[in-house]
């Protein structure tokens, strides 16, 4: 069938190609021949023949000559595609208006006769339908993972036929790479099939002879291409150079680094030699060594390689260790098990993951709200820290986001009127869930029937829609929370509380308190439980910073079922308006949604007789229906009891025991720390801490302290100019004049500056240098990476890097005591053996050779010191705020070459700030000042946004755009506004109105908003300025 298939294809290509070849230009004389000979004939004037009254032979043959050039560049396009087909080359392109539009219809006309049939890529959110053809015997499923060999990423528009001609050469090799790819398991899920379409971001394995290429698309630069493609935008000029001069469709040619043309096809420089270190996932800087001679000032090579091979120490990212290396005994105590320390705190897993949630959100709006030198808070205690640490790195709850989403898909619009589920109690384990429901009904698609008034979710089951569909659904059952677990978490019991209107629970005062502020906890933090506003009684007050928007504690209990009664009646009044039965059936149908957002109250205090019979009244009226439940602590009238033990007895648990789930009183505060901190103003940077001298008036981001300093730190008055010495003499016309001379303070400053850190050149220079360090290199502008000139350890490279990382990041030295509770965090007890060990190891690896003495080691011990220090080392984060810190100086003084040192200390980044860490390790960077993943980062932006403001004063916006993407680099999750603000800056100043409303929207939608006056101040001031009438929004389903 399929063979048949394509020989009628091609023969309807042929006899299409032919009728537009032949068939039109027969068609066009004949028609148009006495059109012709009635025009020459015309013994007028032009004029005259335009005037006269038209009898429609003017229209003919304009139409005539319209259809001609049609008929010219589809069959210039035909002959131009046959003969790059057959002759196994590139089609030449022909930057003329109208072949791009005949260059495709010829292309898909030589393709069906051809029989090529190429795939066509599509957007990622049409691969909901994989393959709609089935070859009659199915190919294999492959891992890609597995593959060897090139690998191409799936982009816009893409073709098997495109991929083969700009990759190997030839569009008629579209063949190999089907071959190689039929049947291969996506990200997605999906696979190639003949018959299928290619979805965006799907990886390709390529011929081994396939150049590894990319197109340039519009708004494309050089650095941005470079970062995305070769992980680090330095390497800009590699790709420059590997693409210079050749011809590009058209004949035009790459000549100048900041002149793109979409379309062009880029050629990506060969990676440089592996290291002896496995990478990890994210793309290894592969520059080759530099060369280049001492100067008085750094040159600006590529930044340090993540995995750089310098023997015998190569530079090494913290890893997992691979199996095969040998361990010692005390593995566990260097891994030590998340779970562990939040089962400890009293917190569950699934609590765990709302926590995580929450706290992001409330994280990026700390960071977007940040002012610049300023820091945003933190927990003040090193505990709630550990919390943080644990949570984030705990597994996620067993079974929750499928849950969630199965659940979701009840309301999905497709379900049409489903009839509301009656939803008791859910128990989740590895291999799904079980719903325990009130009365029968035929289990909807992803649930099956399972008997018994229950519906089973297998934890593989498929969603009737794609989720991004399903998870914007409203969710039907956000009062859906954990109770219990049992198996150490691993089988968790979920009651749905609108079902029971009230839920009272007795047994020891103690538990039950715990049990209700996990419950007041996950409801604050889960997503299930979207916009739920909770009633506190009797419960601490600490709880509110949880969720302060939807959180609110009630005076005593009768208030509170004041409140809820009056919540219900309003909830039952719309229900009644919109002939609904239950706040279920509004949520199912969308219809709405605002008026069925659940309240829950939790009472810790034991109710009254009067206050007993109102719970019972709330009760018999099904209050549950109208979106109100209640959940209260009662020894008398109980519905479950909690025993002092901690289980957990329920009618509906009688597959236990369960274990109540309880969130201490401790472990509240701690969470409480956690959130009201990210809730708090950001404080103004401190001085640096640093002993070295070239921190004296600098601040702890880089930024120069206000004031200059004593007299008593000024050089020699002979080092410091009385003005400024007029670098440009004569000047053409056409050049802007020099700024004024610089403010005696701003020279004085620079010379002391200059003075405090004579060796910043040297410095730089010996950082970038691929050789052995003479000293060891630490960087963590990035993946944490070490390069030392000890030897590398051949056992868990990755857990003595981290030790040298965290004692670079403790310049004071540390105790064995603070080391113990920082590297080990799980609270095991530690052996001295152990802790000798961890920094023997580091110190070896280090290597000797501290102030020029090959006997003095360059970490500490305690026979000479009171502490662990690393002492004599380099460190990029160091030198990136020297760098700012002698640039802003350069710059207040009217030196040029402050740009240089913006630029430098720009240059040092990797990628986002100790990223990729070694699992299970690292908790110490959660300790109250040890936040560098969260300060760093801000101040890098702080440090971009400086230059950008320089260069656009300069007219530079090539290098305002360099520093706006850097600033991009070590901001992937868009956490900070002003990267995308100063790049619409750059595309206003550029005058390029598309890249400013693109911009603009990458913006409101990283926010989740639709009006500009929803940003931070700062960023809809940029915005306003720029684009007054707001940005051309697209609506979004």
């Amino acid at each position: 069938m399929r063979v048949a298939s394509r020989i009628v294809s091609g023969a309807v290509a042929a006899l299409a190609i032919t009728g537009i070849v032949v068939g039109v230009p027969v068609a066009l004389w004949w028609l148009g021949r006495p059109l012709l000979v009635q025009l020459i004939s015309f013994d007028g004037s032009l004029s005259d023949l335009v005037l006269r009254p038209d009898d429609g032979t003017l229209l003919m043959a304009f139409l005539a000559v319209v259809a001609a050039a049609v008929w010219f560049v589809l069959a210039v396009s035909i002959i131009r595609e046959l003969v790059a087909a057959l002759a196994h080359r590139p089609t030449p392109r022909i930057p003329v208006p109208g072949f791009r539009v005949g260059g495709l219809v010829a292309g898909a006309l030589v393709a069906m006769l051809l029989g090529t049939g190429p795939a066509l890529a599509a957007p990622a959110a049409m691969a909901t339908t994989i393959a709609s053809v089935q070859p009659l015997k199915p190919p294999p499923i492959v891992d890609v993972a597995v593959a060897d060999g090139p690998v191409h990423v799936v982009a816009p528009r893409d073709t098997l036929w495109r991929i083969a001609e700009t990759s190997l050469g030839d569009p008629l090799r579209w063949r190999e790479i089907y071959e190689l790819n039929a049947g291969r398991v996506q990200a997605d899920g999906g696979r190639l099939t003949e018959g299928s379409v290619l979805t965006v971001g799907w990886r390709l394995v390529m011929p081994t002879d396939a150049a590894d290429s990319i197109r340039v698309g519009p708004g494309d630069t050089l650095t941005a291409l470079a970062a995305e493609h070769l992980g680090d935008p330095a390497r800009a000029d590699e790709l420059f150079a590997a693409n210079s001069g050749i011809p590009q469709p058209g004949g035009a040619r790459l000549e100048n680094p900041n002149q793109l043309r979409p379309g062009w096809t880029l050629t990506l420089p060969s990676p440089g030699p592996a290291t002896g270190v496995t990478p990890t996932p994210s793309p290894p800087d592969t520059t080759p060594p530099s060369n280049a001679p001492m100067t008085t000032r750094a040159p600006r090579p590529e930044p340090v390689p993540a995995t750089s091979p310098p023997a015998p120490s190569p530079a090494v990212t913290p890893q997992a260790p691979r199996s095969a290396e040998p361990a010692p005994a005390p593995e566990t105590a260097n891994s030590p098990d998340a779970t562990t320390v939040i089962a400890a705190a009293g917190i569950s897993t699934l609590l765990a993951g709302g926590v995580v949630a929450a706290l992001l959100i409330r994280r990026r709006r700390q960071l977007r709200y940040r002012p610049a030198r300023h820091k945003i808070s933190v927990p003040p205690s090193d505990a709630a820290g550990r919390i943080e640490w644990s949570a984030t790195t705990a597994p996620p709850a067993t079974g929750a986001l499928e849950l969630d989403l199965a659940l979701r898909s009840l309301a999905h619009p497709d379900r049409g009127q489903l009839v509301p589920p009656q939803l008791r109690t859910v128990r989740t384990d590895l291999s799904g869930a079980r719903l325990s429901l009130r009365s029968s009904m035929p289990a909807p698609d992803p649930f099956t029937d399972a008997g018994d008034l229950q519906w089973r979710l297998d934890a593989a089951a498929a969603l009737p829609a794609p989720e991004e569909e399903v998870s914007g659904c409203c969710s039907p059952f956000p009062a859906l929370i954990t109770v219990a677990t049992a198996d150490g978490d691993a089988r968790r019991l979920l009651v749905e509380l609108e079902g029971r209107s009230v839920l009272s629970i007795g047994g020891d005062r103690r538990r039950v308190v715990a049990l209700l502020r996990h419950v007041a906890a996950e409801l604050a933090t889960n997503r299930t439980a979207e916009d739920a506003e909770i009633i506190l009684v009797g419960l601490d007050d600490e709880l509110l910073t949880l969720n302060p928007e939807q959180m609110l504690q009630a005076p005593d209990l009768s208030a509170a079922l004041t409140e809820i009664g009056q919540r219900a009646r309003a909830t039952r009044s719309e229900l009644d308006r919109h002939q609904m039965a239950s706040a279920v059936d509004g949520r199912l149908r969308d219809v709405a949604a605002d008026s069925w957002l659940p309240t829950v109250l939790l009472s810790a205090s034991e109710p009254s007789d009067e206050e007993r019979h109102r719970l019972r009244d709330l009760m018999a009226s099904g209050a549950g229906d109208a979106a109100v439940s209640v959940v209260v602590f009662d020894p008398d009238e109980t519905a479950a009891q909690v025993l002092p033990d901690g289980v957990l007895v329920l009618p509906d648990g009688d597959d236990g025991p369960w274990w109540a789930v309880q969130l201490t009183e401790n472990a509240g505060t701690h969470l409480s720390s956690l959130f009201g901190a990210a809730d708090e103003p950001a404080m103004p940077v401190e001085a640096a801490s640093h002993a070295e001298p070239w921190s004296e008036g600098m601040n702890e981001d880089g930024s120069l302290t206000d004031g200059l300093p004593d007299d008593g730190d000024e050089p020699d008055g002979d080092d410091v100019p009385d003005e400024v010495p007029n670098s440009h003499p004569e000047l053409p016309d056409s050049v802007s004049p020099p700024r004024p001379p610089a403010a005696p303070d701003a020279l004085r400053r620079l010379a002391m500056v200059e003075h405090q850190d004579p060796d910043l050149d040297d410095d730089l220079v010996a950082w970038h240098d691929q050789d052995t360090p003479s000293r060891p290199m630490i960087a963590v502008l990035g993946e944490p990476s070490v390069r030392a000139p000890g030897p590398l350890p051949t056992a868990r490279p990755s857990w003595f890097a981290e030790v040298l990382v965290y004692l670079n990041l403790h310049p004071a030295g540390v105790t064995a005591a603070k080391a113990v509770t920082d590297l080990w965090p799980d609270g095991q007890r530690i052996s001295p053996a152990t802790i000798r060990h961890a920094f023997y190891g580091a110190r070896r690896w280090a290597g000797r050779g501290l102030g020029g003495d090959p006997a003095v080691t360059f970490v500490s011990d305690m026979q000479t010191d009171s502490t662990y220090r690393l002492r004599g080392h380099l460190s990029d984060w160091d030198l990136f705020r020297r760098l700012r810190k002698r640039g802003q100086a350069r710059h207040a003084a009217g030196r040029e070459d402050g740009v240089d040192d913006y630029r430098d200390a720009l240059a040092l980044i990797r990628g986002p700030v100790l990223s990729a860490l070694r699992p299970g390790g690292y908790a110490w960077l959660n300790n109250h000042d040890q936040r560098h993943d969260l300060q760093i980062p801000g101040f890098i932006v702080d440090t971009a946004h400086e230059l950008v403001d320089i260069a656009l004063a300069g007219g530079d916006t090539a290098l305002a755009r360099h520093a706006a993407e850097q600033a991009r680099v070590v901001d992937i999750d868009v956490a900070f506004d002003q990267p995308l603000t100063d790049l619409m800056r750059v595309a206003h100043a550029e005058d390029n109105r598309a890249e400013l409303e693109l911009h603009a929207s990458v913006l409101l939608d990283a926010r989740g908003f639709e009006v500009p006056e929803e940003l931070a101040p700062d960023s809809f001031a940029v915005l306003n300025e720029l684009i007054p009438a707001g940005p051309i929004r697209t609506s979004r389903s």
